[in-house]
């Protein structure tokens, strides 16, 4: 080979056939990390260290993610790769995320305060506008626009409201439910909420006093301002409106 051919070889060829030696290997034969995966857990360990994570969550953590690089680095891949930088493994570690599901389930308390703040806030401003404009309609629903009524079915409503959506969604653990059951409890739900409603409009006296219109307005007013923090504080999607 003349001296002109020699200098068109790569300088990185032996590099070059490193790798290629090392992608060829069994995964089986790889008994330690590279020097760079080597420094990655390195990072990791410390990392964790500086969490609150018990001993064992840690060390399984580490034993994980040391077999996977050991079976991986064979063909190449480095820790980066496959866990993204060390600030972004250890916060995926520490707060994973949640499966739908799971996202699901933790939301529906949420959902219900939500959706129960919401009829509470429509209850006071139906009233408190009734109490200025029609003193017969307020009379005729003394029951109904009490306080207690208000409070209690508001709260009934919004456990109903957010357990339907929660059943009516599209999927449900890989199981479809069909339009008749949607259909069948959604009536059955408007009928149970109606007969607590009526139930709750039974009660008058001084367990289920009637305010002021202006004071229904005002805990409207307050009530919605509460709402939209919720809102916002918990990113809430499932609600009427």
């Amino acid at each position: 080979m003349s001296e002109s051919e020699t200098s068109k070889t790569p300088r990185n060829a032996a590099a070059g056939a490193k790798q290629a030696q090392a992608a060829e290997r069994p995964v089986h034969e790889a008994t330690e990390l590279t020097k760079r995966n080597a420094e990655y857990m390195r990072q990791m360990r410390k990392s964790l260290d500086a969490t609150a994570l018990s001993g064992e969550k840690k060390t399984a953590v580490l034993n994980e993610m040391t077999s996977t690089l050991l079976a991986e680095q064979g063909r190449g891949t480095t820790a980066r790769q496959l866990y993204g930088t060390v600030q972004e493994r250890t916060e995926e570690i520490v707060n994973p995320k949640k499966t739908p599901v799971e996202r699901q389930k933790a939301n529906y308390w949420v959902t219900a305060l939500d959706n129960c703040l919401m009829l509470f806030m429509i209850f006071c401003l139906m009233y408190g506008i009734m109490g200025f404009i029609g003193t017969n309609a307020t009379k005729n629903s003394a029951g109904a626009n009490g306080i207690t009524a208000i409070l209690i079915t508001s709260a009934i409503g919004g456990l109903g409201v957010a357990k339907l959506f929660e059943y009516l969604m599209p999927a449900k653990d890989g199981k479809k439910v069909s339009l008749w059951k949607k259909i069948a409890w959604s009536v059955l739900a408007i009928i149970v909420w109606m007969l607590v409603f009526t139930t709750m409009s039974m009660i008058q006296g001084p367990l289920n006093p009637v305010l002021p219109g202006i004071a229904y307005l005002i805990i409207a007013v307050v009530v919605f301002f509460a709402r939209m923090w919720l809102k916002r504080r918990f990113n809430i999607t499932t609600s009427m409106f």
